[in-house]
């Protein structure tokens, strides 16, 4: 029954958020700057995932799309999910952590800036309620602006993945010789948001404190933490309240069995896999140079050749 109302609620939202936003251009001079039109696309849902909510807003591909969202028919004339064609659009989806919270995600402008799009929503909170759900919000937009670094202007953390992010440089980051650079990295194995007071991450989570010579990140200090992290939210957003690391040495097998328990396998897949790591180590130093505006090209670990930052 819980299930039922949560859908219906979910439902009734997204029904009346299904009108077209028509910005009118603006420009800043010099800073190039101008807002862009987006529809809110309605009817549809966030699927279940196992590895948590996704770990960027922006969705090019349909596949990707039909792989987290599904439709969400309704009777009468707005019941039909808004169209997406993903030939000629693409889009941006808000999905915050199950809650038992009133929420609503309401966009309030894209606006073209550079190479970016900064977009502005605001997260409406209401009064706890009997059951839970998960929040979304999708906007389409044109594909011409496809390429566009997206840059998120929310009135809060909408996820727990910056929460993870800080506490893995902050507590984790500083037991390490430092560098200029600590750049946290993490291989999400399995989310459980049933508790929203307790929010449960089991993952593969790293740190690497890099120094910039010339265009190349070489490497200073960095280690491997597989655990599970505990994260509850908070008016300001997300903390983590607890680590449950897997032990060294010895220790390794029994406690990250322990630790992993059904879902040890598949995090043995990926700890194991040395190329993959390798991929999504330069996805995460590629994104974390984007982000910091930062002149590299190259990255090395000590003792080997450097290597190319795409």
């Amino acid at each position: 029954m819980k299930n039922l109302l949560s859908a219906i609620v979910l439902l009734l939202f997204m029904t009346t958020c299904g009108n077209k936003q028509t910005n009118p251009s603006v420009s800043d001079g010099d800073g190039a700057s101008n807002e862009v039109a987006f529809e809110i696309a309605k009817n549809y849902f966030y699927k279940n995932n196992p590895k948590g909510l996704p770990a960027s807003p922006k969705i090019t591909s349909e596949k990707v799309f039909n792989e987290l969202f599904g439709m969400a028919t309704t009777m009468g004339e707005n019941g039909k999910p808004t169209e997406i064609d993903f030939t000629k659009q693409f889009v941006l989806a808000i999905v915050l952590p199950t809650t038992n919270i009133e929420t609503e995600v309401n966009p309030v402008k894209v606006e073209k800036k550079g190479d970016s799009l900064l977009y502005a929503f605001e997260v409406k909170k209401g009064e706890k309620q009997t059951y839970s759900i998960k929040p979304i919000s999708i906007i389409i937009l044109d594909k011409k602006y496809e390429n566009k670094k997206v840059v998120l202007e929310g009135e809060q953390e909408i996820t727990y993945f910056s929460a993870i992010d800080r506490y893995l440089v902050e507590e984790i980051g500083r037991h390490y010789a430092q560098g200029e650079h600590c750049v946290p990295l993490r291989n999400i194995v399995a989310v459980d948001e049933s508790n929203t007071e307790d929010i449960l991450v089991w993952g593969d989570f790293w740190v690497f404190n890099y120094n910039q010579a010339g265009d190349t990140l070489k490497c200073v200090s960095g280690g491997d933490h597989p655990g599970l992290m505990h994260l509850r939210q908070t008016e300001k957003g997300y903390e983590v309240t607890a680590f449950d690391q897997v032990a060294d040495g010895s220790g390794f097998l029994p406690s990250a069995k322990k630790i992993f328990g059904d879902k040890y396998d598949a995090f043995r897949t990926i700890n194991s896999d040395d190329v993959a790591r390798e991929k999504l180590r330069a996805e995460g130093l590629a994104e974390y140079v984007q982000q910091k505006g930062l002149a590299a090209t190259l990255y090395q670990d000590y003792g080997w050749p450097a290597k190319e930052l795409k």
